[in-house]
């Protein structure tokens, strides 16, 4: 009887363990296109898991702890969200979630222990993903130029203005955007920008290759800001002075002020007038109307759906609402607070990660919910992976402000990295000694 998991999984040699890998590497291309082919692709690979379960099971209990522990803090939190489909009122929504959610419980399972294959590979899975990223983005950009470009009366005309919206722009947010939602798709982009940083860096990195990493960096940095999502824009603007003092241990502390110096006046002087020029940020520098200002922001209504989802959580505090009824929950409150047209029409969610687990799934869900965070912040540290950090932090500061976890596009992202990071080869990335060592 053939052994499935000698087959697919252990890779004793070049042609075992392909079918798994060739699996990841459609992952990581699939994922920043178009990520609702990913379900099938994420499934087939659990079921190479299962062919050979006891076998699996047993290589478990020789991991190392850490990973132990993030592997079944994961499993944990899935099983969590489960339980609070026993007292939902809304099971339709409820088990829709958990659907959505079930890469929380799958890609643990396929990346815990991912095969020779795939753990001597991560660092050309990754350069998979950043190069699929950027090429997408190419495309978008491309996209965006041809519909901007109109032939009428025997004259060429450049106009990024759709005929009918013509407040909205080809070159900006989801008119840029295509098929993904512009806060995913920058957050894709910022973490490709520090996969390709990392291989600029790479001390096997040289000649035409370098330079080609150091324009994609730049590329993808600049689509951060064409997309517009203004909390991807305020990770880019914290992750990377972290990523430069963590990576190359700037531990001397007038080294540090200087740097936060520096950025402070790029910001000053060279961001802020960008950001003026950004449609979706130029109303906030508009003088002549403070009114206008004000009903932006009343527009947006975070201030207000956050009020929402903290009314909800005093009611609720230990256990939350459950898994599946807090749409219903928030539009309550939503017309309470005398939203009801813009915030039930739109089912706003609460735009807080963090709330929406909380509201959910209560005090035990959000303590499970950061315990995750708090393991792999922990192995990052301990393990000195620069990229795993980049993702932590990343990850973190979009869930202040999108609820990801509600999407497939970020429910996939979280999980498949958070594990996928931990068997990266860093002996193919440059350390901070080695960077030391040549600039000595």
């Amino acid at each position: 009887m053939v052994n499935f998991y000698k087959l697919f999984l252990r890779d004793g040699s070049h042609a075992r363990g392909s079918i798994t890998y060739y699996v990841a590497c459609i992952s990581m291309i699939i994922i920043p296109v178009y990520y609702w082919y990913l379900p099938p692709v994420m499934i087939l690979w659990f079921v190479l898991i299962l062919l050979d379960i006891r076998l699996f099971l047993a290589g478990l209990k020789n991991i190392s702890l850490n990973y132990k522990i993030l592997f079944f803090s994961f499993i944990l939190f899935y099983i969590w969200q489960i339980i609070g489909m026993l007292y939902s009122d809304n099971t339709d929504a409820g088990w829709r979630n958990i659907v959505l959610r079930l890469s929380l419980f799958l890609f643990p399972f396929v990346l815990i222990l991912p095969g020779e294959l795939i753990r001597k590979n991560v660092n050309k899975l990754l350069k998979i993903f950043s190069l699929s990223t950027f090429f997408f983005i190419v495309i978008c950009f491309g996209y965006a130029v041809y519909r901007s470009i109109n032939f009428k009366n025997g004259i060429w005309i450049f106009n990024p203005h759709p005929p009918i919206e013509d407040w909205l722009n080809y070159f900006y947010a989801s008119e840029f955007a295509i098929f993904q939602h512009p806060s995913y798709l920058s957050m894709y982009a910022l973490f490709s920008f520090f996969i390709s940083s990392e291989l600029f860096f790479d001390k096997k990195t040289y000649g035409i290759r370098k330079i080609f990493w150091l324009i994609e960096g730049v590329s993808l940095i600049i689509s951060i800001y064409l997309l517009s999502s203004r909390a991807e824009i305020l990770a880019t603007f914290i992750t990377i002075p972290v990523y430069f003092v963590y990576k190359f241990k700037i531990g001397d502390i007038k080294k540090i002020l200087s740097l936060l110096a520096l950025l402070v006046l790029i910001f000053f002087f060279i961001l802020l007038p960008v950001l003026k020029s950004n449609p979706r940020f130029s109303h906030y520098f508009n003088d002549e109307s403070k009114d206008q200002l004000t009903g932006e922001l009343l527009k947006e209504s975070r201030l207000v759906i956050w009020k929402s989802s903290i009314n909800i959580v005093h009611n609720n505090f230990v256990f939350g609402v459950g898994t599946g009824d807090i749409q219903d929950e928030l539009n309550k409150e939503y017309q309470l607070e005398g939203v009801k047209v813009l915030a039930i029409a739109n089912n706003l969610n609460a735009h807080n990660q963090f709330l929406e687990v909380l509201i959910e799934n209560g005090f035990i869900g959000i303590l499970l919910f950061l315990w995750l965070f708090g393991i792999m912040l922990y192995v990052s540290l301990k393990e000195a992976n620069t990229i795993y950090l980049m993702f932590i932090l990343i990850a973190f500061i979009s869930f202040l402000f999108e609820t990801m976890l509600n999407r497939l596009a970020g429910v996939s992202f979280f999980p498949l990295f958070s594990f996928l990071l931990i068997h990266g080869d860093k002996k193919n990335l440059v350390t901070a000694t080695d960077f030391n060592k040549r600039i000595e």
